[in-house]
């Protein structure tokens, strides 16, 4: 049986891929959660842009920023999943091993050809300092 938010299993055990607009969005959280970064490269288009506190990133520097992210990051839980034609609003709990705990996230996705053209990640990033602050303390000054 597949996990709850998992796409379901085939009678052979591999995951059945489910391409709807809100398929792609949880396979896209959950594989960020995991710690799957070649599936989120999989999962955006070329032309992938991203939107998170004023800043655009392209697809390189999302996955860096990303990348970045994985030493604190445990797991993603999805908490709900809202669609409208090409667009997925996606609230998730990024739940971190340190003192921030859980963060909740919204991330609205437009899906385009089976791929994330564009996402805007809004969070509470007061909530989410304590994860910003654990990474840097993990990584040894510029010298």
């Amino acid at each position: 049986m597949a996990p709850a938010g998992a796409a379901p299993l085939l009678r052979n055990g591999s995951l059945m891929p489910d391409f709807s607009v809100e398929g792609i969005a949880r396979s896209y959280i959950l594989a960020v959660g995991s710690h799957d970064l070649n599936a989120v490269e999989t999962l955006l288009s070329e032309d992938f842009v991203a939107t998170f506190a004023g800043t655009t990133l392209d697809k390189a520097g999302w996955t860096t920023a990303l990348k970045r992210l994985l030493p604190a990051l445990v797991r993603n839980e999805i908490r709900d999943v809202f669609t409208a034609q090409d667009r997925v609003c996606i609230v998730y709990d990024f739940t971190t091993n340190t003192a921030a705990g859980a963060v909740r996230c919204i991330e609205l996705l437009t899906i385009n050809a089976d791929k994330i053209r564009e996402t805007e990640l809004v969070l509470d990033r007061v909530a989410f300092a304590p994860v910003n602050e654990a990474l840097k303390a993990q990584v040894p000054p510029a010298q």
